[in-house]
């Protein structure tokens, strides 16, 4: 990476702030009153489940989908209730550190995949978090999702910034593979104190640069 760092690209899940998946199968056998475990945790990554991200899918068909891939008796919003109980804390050393990015002229945006229900939920919940970044791209929002090469391009040319002037943080590898493919310094992130660290020990310019 140049030392002329532009744009700071941050995932949002187990990066800005915690999930937990686990909760929300909790919450559907609770309703649906079946006993902890019977649906399987082999959460679906298929086509639907890409439409729906890409926002081509709405969340009451994604549901519906879902709940009867898995056999659950749920209404939409028995369902809904369940998906949105997976947020938890805000993980501070991630949100300190776009903060100190920030005073220091780094534009610092959030590249998420997700989906309307669960931006919806984000309301009055993270709103001092989601306010900070200087914009959200949104899976859901842009019709494209990671790891698709296409929405880092997209990111860049929105910031006319060069690969080399980025820094990425992701919990998912296959989408730090993408971005470093395009040359955008990337870290996966296993650890709550990766952004702060990686901000610690920058590459600062010289002072004849």
């Amino acid at each position: 990476m140049s030392n002329d760092l532009k744009l700071a690209i941050f995932d949002l899940g187990q990066v800005c702030f915690r999930t937990h998946l686990e909760r929300c199968y909790l919450e559907w056998e609770d309703m649906a009153g079946i006993r902890p475990g019977s649906v399987s945790r082999d959460f679906p990554l298929d086509d639907q489940y890409e439409d729906y991200e890409r926002g081509t899918m709405s969340g009451r068909s994604y549901g519906e989908y879902f709940c009867m891939l898995n056999e659950l008796s749920l209404d939409f919003e028995e369902w809904k209730e369940g998906w949105n109980s997976m947020f938890g804390e805000i993980i501070e050393p991630s949100r300190k550190t776009i903060k100190l990015m920030q005073e220091a002229g780094v534009t610092v945006v959030a590249l998420s995949n997700t989906n309307a229900t669960h931006v919806e939920s984000w309301k009055g919940r993270y709103d001092e978090l989601i306010e900070s970044f200087d914009h959200l791209y949104l899976s859901n929002e842009i019709g494209m999702r990671k790891p698709e090469p296409r929405v880092f391009e997209h990111v860049l040319s929105a910031h006319d910034a060069e690969a080399s002037q980025a820094i990425y943080f992701d919990d998912k590898r296959e989408n730090i593979r993408t971005a470093e493919r395009l040359g955008i310094e990337s870290v996966l992130f296993d650890d709550d104190s990766l952004a702060a660290l990686w901000w610690k020990r920058r590459p600062v310019p010289s002072p004849s640069s």
